[in-house]
Formats: C-alpha cells, sequence, structure tokens
C-alpha cells in the first residue's frame, strides 16, 4: 500500500522563504553601511572592527540570500524500479551467426587511378580529346 504523506511534510512556501532572505540581506547590508560611515569618525582598535564588518559583511549577506530554507519534512521514498522481460532468445548465443557479404561490383579505387585519363589505354575515354570529339 501506497504511504501517505500530511501536508505538514511540505517544503517552506516560497514566498514567505524570499522574504525571509530579503530581510536578513536587507539587515546585513545596513549593518556594512553604518560599519563604512563609521570609519570616518572611530579611532583607534575600533577602526579595526568596523573595517572587518565593512569587508565580511558582504559576503555575509550573500551567503545568507542565497541560502534557500529547506523544511526537515519527509522524503518520499523511491518507488521499486520495474523488471522487463522479454521473449526468449531463438538461438543460443554460443551458435556462431552466418555472416552474408554480397560484393555486386569491382570496386574502384581513386587513389590509383591515373592524374590523366590519357595515360590508361585501357580504360574507356582514355584516348577521346578533351572537347569529346575526335
Amino acid at each position: 500500500m501506497a504511504k501517505s504523506y500530511s501536508v505538514t511534510s511540505a517544503g517552506v512556501n516560497p514566498a514567505e522563504d524570499r522574504a525571509h532572505r530579503m530581510r536578513m540581506y536587507f539587515v546585513a547590508m545596513s549593518l556594512r553601511v553604518a560599519c563604512v560611515t563609521s570609519l570616518f569618525w572611530v579611532r583607534g582598535w575600533w577602526v579595526l572592527l568596523a573595517a572587518a564588518g565593512a569587508v565580511f559583511l558582504p559576503w555575509f549577506a550573500v551567503m545568507v540570500g542565497n541560502a534557500v530554507a529547506h523544511d526537515g519534512g519527509q522524503a518520499p521514498d523511491a518507488p521499486e524500479p520495474l523488471m522487463l522481460e522479454g521473449a526468449a532468445p531463438e538461438a543460443p548465443i554460443d551458435a556462431p551467426a552466418e555472416t552474408l557479404l554480397v560484393v555486386d561490383v569491382e570496386p574502384e579505387r581513386r587513389a590509383a587511378a591515373p592524374a590523366d585519363p590519357s595515360a590508361d589505354p585501357g580504360r574507356p575515354g582514355a584516348g577521346d580529346s578533351p572537347g569529346g570529339a575526335a
């Protein structure tokens, strides 16, 4: 019997997830603006803290903005693969197969053909003039 799943095992609403990520990005970038502007009046070792916030907060904001929430709901189980059944082979595999090769014309080898048609007297049209009339 197929296993049933409840609505509570569904994932997070995409619109709510996107709104949450946008809020988190806005907060992180607002903190970055505060860090950059504070560099003008902060003195001492606090400058390092404000500079670190100005440098690392954009990376953090992008990572938080791109992180899609995944719910810990139940994932459906994969179904069992179907077995394909075919007809039994007509001939045993160990029997040698008969190969029939039919050659109905003599093969021409273009590499062995002379470049000048008048050089081969046995070839039809070898003694003809280029215009076709003798």
